[in-house]
């Protein structure tokens, strides 16, 4: 699968704490090797899809993808598919805040 990093994800990934840090890049190792079935199906991943939440400069639907530990990362696909890493929360509850 491809992968787009927004500049909002990388410096969030680079202002977190070094857990977070390892976390994040094991994850995109991980979204390299999937296909966007497999990505559905990983229970590690937990891919949801957040309900009345659309990624502003494109308009496309946001979806969250476990991280590790408290963290989840907001996501959407663009045509191809290309996963588009938006941005990186480190406190659950605030990833799912309009």
């Amino acid at each position: 699968m491809q992968v787009e990093i927004r500049p909002a994800f990388d410096e969030a990934v680079m202002a977190a704490e070094l857990p977070t840090r390892k976390a994040a890049a094991k994850m995109l190792q991980l979204l390299h090797a999937l296909d966007l079935p497999q990505l559905w199906g990983h229970p590690g991943l937990n891919f949801e899809k957040l309900h009345g939440m659309i990624e502003p400069s494109s308009g496309e639907q946001l979806y969250s993808l476990r991280v590790g530990g408290s963290a989840r990362t907001i996501v959407c696909l663009h045509q191809g598919p290309t996963l588009v890493l938006v941005t990186l929360h480190v406190q659950h509850d605030k990833a799912y805040r309009k």
